[in-house]
């Protein structure tokens, strides 16, 4: 089927050239079939402060599921340097229990575990590495203030760096931080029964370090450019995950969500087609994917293509090949990470099919192992993206296939 835009009905092409789009007909489901399950400022779950109406919305969480085909979550356990279980090096999370450093009643976190597994779905423990709080609206004083005694930020506030609009984040440069994000993964694995370890896409973060509170210190001692420095202690984080993960048990996964664009593609430099104002995570976040991949050092990765196909610089189909490009021969699992949030809210995402669309274009790629959207409450909202949704609940159980 060739693509047309939903709007004014124009032909979809490939970025800067006179190719059209074209969606398959055929559909099988890709063997992984997951959604995000957003636990940060409770985006997705309330806190367990009522604790009868959180084991009611978990048990409906995983439900819905059973109904959409959905055997995998990824489900958010560390928001903001904090943590959704019960951990030796880290406080309860506000967004857990209500307040930091609030204790449950019980390991809620082993309760929804078992809950998953009844359905056989896989749980994959989500962690955000350098996260500490979710704007700048505080200083940092006043922040750790709000924060348990317990959090390592507030026992260890030098290792602290601020971007540009006052959010504060762990030092990625520095050696104890490694430590202790790798330490905090091999808590996780070891106590709980979950299938791996994902990092989201906040590393460096997106609107870069305020030059008063930033890593400078540790870069002037290297010889490397400050591009490099920051790219390196990233991988550092990624290798050393990765092999601490796999000393535990080579079963266990290790994947990361990472933004959907690694660089543009420019005279010379290898990218995706797209235009040369995009954010690049290679430049912007100082990730290197594609070093990753090369490396092995990751069982997984999910690009975060949240852009519709008629998008005028990011089109979702430019961007998806890229990733198949980049990943095939690896060895490296692909799953392609789709916004169903965006449904209903304007543009080609008032289409009702346009993640349906989706789905199925990365359906016919050998290299695509499967499709994550987020988020989970959109799953379950009966507004904007419902008709999207049910849409791809009714492809994902092959009704239309």
């Amino acid at each position: 089927m060739k693509l047309f835009k939903f709007i004014d009905k124009e032909p979809v092409y490939y970025y800067k050239t006179s190719k059209q789009v074209e969606i398959p007909n055929e559909y099988h489901n890709k063997p992984f079939r997951a959604m995000w399950v957003s636990n940060v400022v409770n985006i997705d779950l309330p806190t367990i402060e009522d604790i009868d109406l959180y084991q009611n919305e978990i048990i409906k969480m995983l439900e819905t599921c059973v109904e959409f085909n959905i055997n995998a979550i990824f489900f958010q356990v560390r928001t903001t340097n904090d943590a959704f279980y019960e951990s030796e090096f880290n406080p309860y999370s506000r967004y857990f229990t209500g307040k930091e450093g609030n204790k449950p009643p019980y390991d809620v976190l082993k309760w929804i575990i078992s809950e998953t597994r009844k359905r056989n779905i896989e749980f994959h423990a989500w962690c955000n590495p350098y996260r500490i709080s979710m704007d700048g609206k505080l200083s940092v004083e006043d922040y750790l203030n709000t924060c348990d005694d317990m959090n390592f930020a507030k026992k260890h506030p030098e290792y602290i760096v601020l971007d540009q609009k006052g959010q504060l984040i762990l030092n990625p440069a520095k050696k104890e931080v490694k430590d202790f994000i790798i330490d905090s993964m091999i808590e996780i694995v070891e106590n709980y029964d979950v299938d791996g370890i994902h990092f989201d896409d906040y590393f460096y973060p997106y609107s870069g370090l305020d030059p008063k509170h930033d890593d400078y210190n540790e870069f002037k001692k290297q010889s490397e450019s400050l591009e490099d420095f920051r790219r390196n202690n990233v991988n550092d984080i990624v290798r050393g995950v990765y092999k601490a993960v796999k000393a535990i048990s080579k079963d266990l996964k290790f994947g990361i969500s990472p933004f959907g664009i690694w660089k543009n593609k420019k005279p010379n430099e290898y990218g995706s087609h797209t235009a040369l104002g995009c954010t690049e995570s290679y430049y912007g976040l100082f990730t290197d994917t594609l070093a990753w991949i090369k490396e092995g050092t990751i069982d997984y990765v999910v690009p975060q293509i949240y852009w519709e196909f008629g998008h005028e610089i990011a089109p979702f189909a430019d961007i998806c090949d890229f990733w198949v490009e980049a990943c095939a021969g690896s060895g490296v699992n692909l799953y392609i990470g789709h916004g169903a949030y965006r449904l209903g809210t304007k543009g080609e995402f008032l289409n009702k099919d346009e993640l349906v669309n989706q789905v199925k274009y990365t359906n016919q790629y050998q290299e695509i192992d499967g499709n994550v959207f987020f988020t989970y409450k959109n799953f379950i909202e009966k507004e904007k993206a419902y008709p999207g949704m049910q849409a791809l609940k009714i492809l994902l159980n092959g009704e239309n296939t």
